[in-house]
């Protein structure tokens, strides 16, 4: 440094020069040398804990060609032995010994026999014997199929023995959710109850009503499964199966002897009641009691299944405990005329010959029969403040004597429209708007259109 410092002193333009031409060498130098000391280290450090037995794969086992074989072609050995036999291993002797009684068996397809022995009692010393037995007689895969014989059957036989088993999942639940009847089959056919339940107490039968699965439904019914236990909601199967469309189903469940009028059980969870889509069936679960499948399909208007259960004995005249509400109020409120007509009891499959028509314009009306006027007369509707409802209605129920309990008077021939508080009756008619809602006729013409019409019958009324 001292020396370097005299030169640059004595010779200051030649030092400068000297220091200005090495200065591009040592900055390349100091940063090349520290990367490649920097990657040597890094790939040491590397092959160190590569050799660390921490960083080794696990050993796997892999199979002789042979059992590959027999496993893709879809057969195994069956492992379980049977209650009744002692488990035994093969004997012990060399292997160049079963080669050579392999070789002496004079039938080529006849397999050499195989000495068996009990297995010893467990001791102490069974680590070190398990070793040595290891090390002395090796097993060969490949000797053991060739002698041993192995029971070769179809993975199908006893994939029930291998299904799955959980306590919250059945293996007959599991079966309805795979959509599997055939499985739920075999499963009972092996011990297994049908109406195991869950952890959260739902059964198999009810998830099948949910999932709409007819198939699985009668599978449990042949097996034995109680066809009106509750599930989870803790409603009958054939309740949760008139909450949504499905004929079949519910056919399936009166095939197998369900009651068609089952009562729905207070109190509702929420759950079932959040599944109603009609509001006028959620407040009828939420404040009343025993509600019928009847009034549940005459409340969604479904045609097809109401007849299905009237056709099994489900009654109409069944009403609610707490408001006394009967099928037919369900579909009046919703106005499902058709449905109406067939819990009154008439054919689904007939057309209405009668009708009833009442112009409010004009304050008359006329009966028509085959498309054919066979009476008319002059009327008095609703007077203002208590107009007429111009709509299509049914008579719901006739009464030759009846009483009005809202306003105390008496209505003769009365024939209400559709559950509700107005009908057609006699009354005083004066050829305008003068009754309270009601259509009055004249004495001889409401009993005329009496005779005519019955339950059933449609009433039209028209602006």
């Amino acid at each position: 440094m001292l020396d370097s410092f005299i030169n640059f002193v004595k010779h200051p333009v030649r030092e400068s020069q000297r220091s200005m031409q090495s200065r591009p060498l040592n900055t390349l130098t100091a940063l090349v040398i520290p990367v490649v000391i920097g990657t040597g280290l890094c790939a040491l450090f590397v092959q160190l804990l590569k050799g660390h037995e921490l960083f080794q794969p696990p050993a796997v086992a892999v199979a002789p060609p042979i059992i590959q074989t027999a496993l893709a072609a879809g057969e195994v050995r069956r492992a379980i032995p049977q209650p009744e036999e002692a488990p035994t291993r093969l004997s012990t002797a060399p292997q160049a010994d079963l080669e050579k009684a392999a070789k002496k068996q004079s039938a080529p397809n006849t397999p050499p026999k195989v000495t068996v022995q009990p297995l010893e009692p467990a001791h102490s010393t069974a680590t070190h014997n398990n070793q040595a037995n290891a090390k002395k007689w090796p097993v060969n895969y490949g000797s053991l199929l060739q002698h041993g014989r192995p029971i070769l059957d179809p993975i199908t036989d006893y994939w029930s023995h291998l299904w799955p088993r959980t306590d919250a999942l059945p293996s007959i639940y599991q079966a309805v959710l795979c959509y599997d009847s055939e499985r739920l089959t075999r499963l009972a056919s092996m011990g297994i109850q049908p109406d195991e339940r869950t952890l959260f107490g739902d059964t198999a039968l009810c998830l099948a009503v949910r999932m709409a699965q007819e198939d699985c439904i009668r599978a449990l019914w042949l097996t034995g499964a109680k066809m009106d236990a509750p599930g989870r909601e803790n409603q009958a199967p054939i309740l949760l199966a008139s909450i949504r469309r499905g004929v079949n189903i519910l056919q399936a469940l009166l095939d197998a002897g369900v009651n068609p009028n089952t009562r729905s059980t207070a109190p509702v969870s929420r759950e079932l009641i959040e599944r109603c889509s009609i509001k006028d069936l959620r407040n009828t679960f939420e404040n009343d009691n025993g509600v019928t499948p009847l009034m549940c399909c005459a409340a969604r208007g479904d045609v097809e299944g109401a007849v299905t259960l009237m056709r099994a004995g489900a009654s109409a005249n069944v009403y609610t405990s707490r408001r006394h509400r009967y099928p037919i109020n369900f579909a009046a409120t919703q106005g499902y005329l058709f449905l109406m007509r067939v819990l009154l009891g008439r054919d689904p499959e007939a057309e209405p010959d009668t009708l009833v028509t009442v112009d409010l314009s004009t304050q008359r009306a006329w009966v028509t029969k085959q498309g054919r006027v066979v009476a008319t007369t002059s009327v008095s509707t609703g007077r203002e403040g208590y107009r007429t409802p111009a709509g299509r209605y049914v008579i719901t129920d006739k009464h030759r004597s009846h009483t009005s309990t809202l306003y105390h008077v008496e209505m003769p021939w009365f024939m209400r429209l559709n559950c509700s508080a107005i009908g057609l009756h006699s009354g005083v008619v004066t050829g305008r708007p003068a009754s309270h809602g009601c259509i009055r006729l004249p004495y001889s013409k409401a009993k005329l259109f009496y005779s005519l019409t019955g339950v059933g019958d449609e009433v039209e009324i028209l602006h």
